[in-house]
């Protein structure tokens, strides 16, 4: 391998933007003792091809791939190049522009940290195309673009999988990291290339390309994640749910199912999902004996104990999600730092999957995708007693943020509302990120347990509890007059549960199956109607101090 030679490679089908390019080439200034070749590459069935071809031409260990309607306008670009790669023995790859992480979808550019510079002319006309600067000599990225990348270690370009026009250049940063090696975008006070491009065509296979890539490289680049599914006796609606996430757009995924049902129908849906060659690795899990007695928390606790990804999201077997559910959300914990959970609009559908409008609890928080203060908005949620931020399906969450069983807050267990106390306790310990399209579809039916008077009187209970404890604590910032607004909205939420209450005090068995919650709820209404008194009066004796 010649240390002293740089090798200028090109695919040609255009032989006039071909032989402007190497004029720029040739003007370069070449540093004393070092030497260039250029080699071009005519009729190539894709560029990976072409790039390996002129690869084993040369023996030159500096090689610029470059499109021939790229021009080089820093006459400087050999000597700062090699400076760059002096610096340092692991850098492989100097490309242009490109993105500090690759996202979920694969498309570099839709990073949210882009760097680098090049005059370009992507949108019909000749301009600087700027991303954020690069403080000092280099900035280490995921992926670069494909006009120009200069290597000094040879590795093969993927041709046996992209044997086309589009994915190339990311692939081969990832061929380059998988080996330990980085890729880079150098400062550039101003642009040292134009791409004179035209608009772009990414409609010859691009979509196809972007596949190829997410298939080969996801379980690579991003995290597993484990989808639970907890199911009870609904084989219908759990083979929509089921189907659902083996539909989704992410591909690293886990689903763990675990079967509380009373009869293999579920089982059977499984093993019919199974039989079809599946590509996702499925878990499932008879229970041998019931767990879910009360609210089927019991089952959702075991998927999340046997999960392996580092992040979780539930799919409650009733529910469904949207096919970009799992990769839009993943992309916020990819892309940003300090996010706490990923939340989203959810619509709400009948039991024939028809969509429905929101009620109060799902109506659409914002109209753009929005980074909210975790503090904020459990505040919110805890005030106005409304969980904004949604049931289980809803969320994405880290795995190791649970730290104790599910529905567990401050040492206090909760049922009905074990998604609300989950969310509080995520939501004290950094940002929620809400996007604003529909990603999961919660069913409303008659047989949900949020219909029972049992579940209903426990979660009124929950509420003075999380406030309570909250507020004592003073985890979430409440002051005294946001205080007594929530105690007398606890009440004026709850008289529906009052009302169904009175019916049902009149059915002895009911009242004997309940007699701990009823006394409960009784001292709690009793608590509250006496902090109202306490608060407002202690609030009526200091305005007359202060008169």
């Amino acid at each position: 391998m010649n240390d002293k030679k740089i090798a200028f490679i090109y695919c040609v089908n255009n032989r006039e933007l071909y032989e402007e390019s190497v004029r720029y080439v040739r003007s370069l200034h070449v540093p004393d003792g070092y030497e260039i070749e250029i080699i071009a590459i005519e009729g190539a069935k894709s560029i990976t091809s072409g790039y390996n071809e002129a690869m084993k031409k040369t023996d030159a260990k500096y090689k610029v791939y470059l499109h021939q309607d790229v021009f080089i306008v820093n006459r400087n670009f050999i000597h700062d190049v090699l400076a760059i790669f002096s610096r340092n023995a692991k850098i492989g790859i100097i490309g242009m522009v490109g993105a500090k992480k690759i996202p979920t979808s694969g498309i570099w550019w839709e990073a949210k940290d882009k760097y680098g510079q090049v005059f370009d002319s992507h949108r019909g006309s000749l301009s600087i195309l700027s991303f954020r600067n690069v403080m000092g000599q280099y900035e280490v990225v995921e992926a670069v673009d494909g006009l120009l990348m200069v290597t000094q270690y040879d590795i093969n370009w993927r041709e046996d999988i992209f044997d086309g026009w589009h994915f190339y250049d990311v692939s081969h940063c990832v061929e380059f990291f998988k080996r330990g090696y980085l890729t880079v975008v150098p400062s550039q006070k101003d642009p040292w290339c134009v791409h004179d491009c035209g608009i772009v065509n990414i409609k010859n296979g691009y979509e196809y390309y972007r596949n190829v890539f997410l298939d080969e490289y996801s379980d690579f680049l991003f995290p597993l994640v484990s989808v639970l599914i907890p199911t009870y006796n609904r084989p219908v609606l759990f083979k929509e749910a089921l189907q659902s996430a083996l539909d989704q757009s992410y591909r690293n995924i886990e689903i763990i199912i675990c079967d509380d049902s009373t009869n293999d129908l579920t089982r059977d849906v499984v093993n019919q999902v199974m039989e079809t060659g599946s590509r996702r690795n499925i878990i499932y899990v008879k229970n041998r004996n019931r767990l879910g007695k009360t609210t089927g928390l019991e089952n959702a606790q075991r998927c999340l104990d046997l999960a392996n990804g580092d992040f979780v999201n539930f799919l409650f077997d009733d529910d469904k999600f949207a096919r970009d559910k799992i990769s839009k959300m993943m992309n916020y914990y990819h892309q940003f730092d300090d996010i706490c959970l990923v939340t989203s609009f959810r619509q709400t559908i009948n039991e024939k999957g028809e969509l429905l409008s929101s009620i109060r609890a799902t109506e659409r928080l914002f109209d753009d995708d929005t980074l909210i203060d975790g503090q904020v908005l459990g505040k919110h949620m805890l005030l106005n007693m409304l969980n904004v931020v949604g049931e289980f399906t809803t969320v994405l969450f880290r795995r190791g943020d649970i730290h104790d069983a599910l529905g567990q807050y401050m040492g206090r267990q909760y049922y009905p509302l074990s998604d609300v106390s989950t969310w509080l306790h995520l939501l004290q310990n950094g940002k929620a990120v809400y996007i604003a399209e529909p990603l999961s579809y919660f069913r409303l039916h008659s047989t949900q347990n949020s219909h029972d008077v049992t579940n209903m009187i426990l979660g009124a209970i929950e509420w003075h509890r999380l406030f309570k404890d909250c507020y004592d604590k003073e985890i979430y910032v409440i002051n005294q007059n946001e205080s007594v607004h929530f105690l007398i909205k606890w009440i004026e939420e709850h008289m529906h549960v009052l009302k169904r209450l009175g019916i049902n005090l009149n059915d002895s068995d009911f009242v004997d199956k309940n007699q701990g919650v009823l006394r409960e709820f009784f001292s709690v209404f009793h608590e509250v109607t006496g902090a109202i008194e306490k608060t407002c009066r202690v609030m009526l004796e200091a305005e007359r101090e202060d008169f």
